[in-house]
């Protein structure tokens, strides 16, 4: 029997400590490891739990092209997260990465998101 997949998400664990600062720099990609061409995506990072979410990045707060400018063709962005964003409890919470055009909706990133005791 032949599988068609169209889900593109990578589980990624992410470890940080609490009251610090810290910066992630990702190249989104394709199914074939190209580039991904995130020209007029909107890009949403949480971390949450079962109850609520706790931080919430996006274009306008802590997601930018990594090197400035618009998002584009080179799939680059940074992620940066302020000593206040990792002042929630310690522990284990879980994340997702969401790319979204019109209609079109990619989680591209999720799993564990660990908060380490300062």
């Amino acid at each position: 029997m032949a599988t068609i997949s169209t889900d593109i998400a990578q589980k990624i664990e992410i470890v940080t400590r609490e009251n610090n600062s810290a910066t992630i720099n990702l190249v989104i990609t394709d199914a074939s490891g190209a580039a991904f061409d995130l020209t007029g995506y909107t890009i949403e990072h949480t971390v949450f739990d079962d109850a609520e979410t706790y931080i919430t990045k996006n274009g306008s707060s802590g997601i930018t092209a990594t090197g400035g400018g618009a998002y584009d063709n080179t799939g680059k962005i940074t992620i940066k997260f302020t000593p206040t964003n990792l002042s929630i409890l310690p522990g284990s919470y879980q994340h997702k990465l969401v790319l979204e055009k019109d209609d079109d909706v990619k989680t591209w990133m999720y799993g564990r998101f660990k908060i380490n005791k300062d």
